[in-house]
């Protein structure tokens, strides 16, 4: 599956991206590349719709987290709204995850969002 991008300025500096689709692993890089253009020309806050987003990655949290960081050290404004259950439930194991390396690798961290979000989605952990 793929990620749909849509960026509107919603006031001048102010951005939100109407994400639709899979933040993952293959897809992460066009998210990063989206923000860091607008944060490069000095946006001062971006705000992600998520109502459409169906699946997250730890790579789609990384390039979150990066965006986060990088608003937080200009003094802007950052939003996530609209969570799914499933990237609400990241969301919280996130914020709950001590600051040091829990995974040892992208795939284990992969495994472990993809059996939360499936779990809080109400579905089993057996390949499909």
């Amino acid at each position: 599956m793929s990620l749909k991008i849509d960026v509107v300025q919603v006031l001048p500096g102010y951005y939100e991206f109407a994400l639709d689709g899979r933040l993952d692993t293959e897809t992460y890089p066009a998210l990063e590349k989206s923000a860091q253009e607008l944060l490069d020309k000095q946006a001062r806050g971006i705000r992600l719709n998520m109502a459409k987003l169906n699946y997250i990655s730890s790579m789609g949290l990384r390039v979150i987290l990066k965006i986060t960081k990088e608003l937080k050290q200009r003094k802007g404004v950052f939003q996530l709204v609209n969570m799914q259950p499933q990237i609400q439930k990241v969301m919280e194991i996130a914020a709950a995850l001590p600051k040091e390396a829990v995974f040892s690798s992208i795939q284990e961290a992969d495994a472990y969002f993809d059996a939360m979000q499936k779990k809080a989605l109400g579905q089993s952990n057996s390949p499909e």
